[in-house]
C-alpha cells in the first residue's frame, strides 16, 4: 500500500529547521507532502491530492453535507489555532 511508499520525516514543531521552510514548504506549516518533485501542503488539499493520485479507500467523504462539514471544521480549527497562538505569543 501507500504506507510502504512514503518516508515520514519528524519535525520539531516548536523549533522547525530552516531547511523545512526553505526547501520543503515555504509557509512553514505541517503537514506537507512531496510527490513527483512537487510539494503540497494544507490538510484539506493533501487529502484531496492523495484521493486523486493514489489507490485505496477515500480519505474524503462522498456525501456533500459531510464534505461541507469537514471543510467548515478545518477552516474553524485553522482560524482558532492561529488566533490562539498569536494571542499567547502576543503577536496579534
Amino acid at each position: 500500500g501507500l504506507y510502504d511508499k512514503i518516508k515520514l520525516v519528524p519535525i520539531d514543531l516548536k523549533n522547525r529547521p530552516d531547511w523545512y521552510k526553505e526547501k520543503v514548504y515555504p509557509p512553514n506549516k505541517v503537514p506537507a507532502l512531496e510527490h513527483n518533485n512537487e510539494v503540497k501542503g494544507e490538510s484539506l488539499d493533501l487529502i484531496k491530492y492523495i484521493d486523486a493520485n493514489f489507490e485505496g479507500p477515500s480519505l474524503y467523504p462522498d456525501d456533500l453535507v459531510k464534505k461541507e462539514f469537514g471543510e467548515e471544521l478545518l477552516s474553524y480549527t485553522n482560524t482558532f489555532y492561529k488566533s490562539a497562538t498569536t494571542s499567547f505569543k502576543g503577536d496579534g
